[in-house]
């Protein structure tokens, strides 16, 4: 097995005192498999740097790929792009024993946007593949649009998209036109 360049998990502990940079592309094949699922065929660029803080680790960069989606408003298949930015900061804290009680105030961080952010690791094992995985999942949007920008967020909204799964009433059925399912209720009589 080649050792890698650029490794899925990497050792905190480990890292020089300048940091390291890390870049993951589909060329490069660390992250396909674990990107399969949301990103499929697209190609992706992953930009990381790592560097020691004292006992916390700044990580920053950015990621940059392509989503499959669908309009929700006119059903029309594009791709959405993604472009995130990321500025965290890895604090390695011991999990709590048995027993051992943890309570969480209000932090004055959490009101800014701007800034980094913070996740708590367990151990000093970085997981790239889990972490930017989750990052792209959250930038997907919950309510696609094929052109935000438009009036609307759909330049085709006033247009039927001819599809074979989408029907339109009447007129997609044609001269054969179903009937509907409830109407064999109408012909049901109970036997008392």
């Amino acid at each position: 097995m080649k050792n890698r360049l650029n490794p899925i998990e990497i050792a905190l502990r480990d890292l020089p005192e300048e940091g390291r940079e890390f870049i993951y592309t589909r060329e490069s094949g660390e992250l396909n498999g674990i990107l399969k699922d949301i990103i499929g065929s697209n190609n992706y660029r992953v930009e990381l740097r790592i560097s020691p803080m004292g006992n916390t680790f700044d990580l920053q960069g950015r990621v940059s790929t392509e989503i499959d989606e669908q309009c929700s408003v006119c059903a029309i298949d594009y791709k959405e792009p993604i472009r995130q930015s990321l500025h965290e900061m890895i604090v390695i804290e011991r999990g709590l024993g048995k027993g051992d009680q943890m309570t969480k105030t209000n932090h004055a961080h959490e009101w800014e946007a701007q800034g980094p952010d913070y996740m708590i690791l367990e151990s000093d094992t970085f997981n790239v593949a889990e972490y930017v995985h989750e990052m792209i999942a959250l930038a997907k949007p919950i309510r696609p649009l094929c052109s935000p920008e438009s009036e609307g967020g759909c330049k085709n909204r006033d247009q039927k998209v001819e599809r074979a799964w989408l029907s339109y009433g009447d007129e997609a059925m044609g001269t054969n036109i179903r009937a509907n399912p409830f109407q064999v209720l109408e012909k049901m009589k109970l036997k008392s």
